[in-house]
């Protein structure tokens, strides 16, 4: 709420962020655990968690952001064992 008034923006209080950061780690560590030969659900998870994706891109695990929905990503984009992507702003 208080990113929306305008307001110095904390995530460690804020219910809200902290709500929607957990959903995001959830979603990476469901991501995470899964088979590297099950490309279809690690694609079909990791297009629920981010904002914006393309048909062709490869993330490898392990994976970690904060939120996810402020993650876009490009054709044919790819990253490296070991990601981490700090989206508490957009990334693109």
């Amino acid at each position: 709420m208080s990113r929306q008034l305008g307001l110095l923006y904390n995530a460690n209080y804020d219910e809200e962020l902290i709500e929607e950061r957990l959903y995001a780690k959830s979603l990476c560590h469901e991501y995470n655990q899964l088979h590297p030969r099950n490309i279809e659900e690690r694609e079909t998870l990791i297009k629920t968690l981010l904002g914006k994706t393309t048909d062709r891109f490869l993330i490898e695990q392990p994976f970690v952001c904060d939120y996810g929905y402020n993650i876009e990503i490009g054709e044919n984009f790819y990253s490296n064992h070991n990601t981490i992507m700090l989206d508490g702003a957009k990334i693109v």
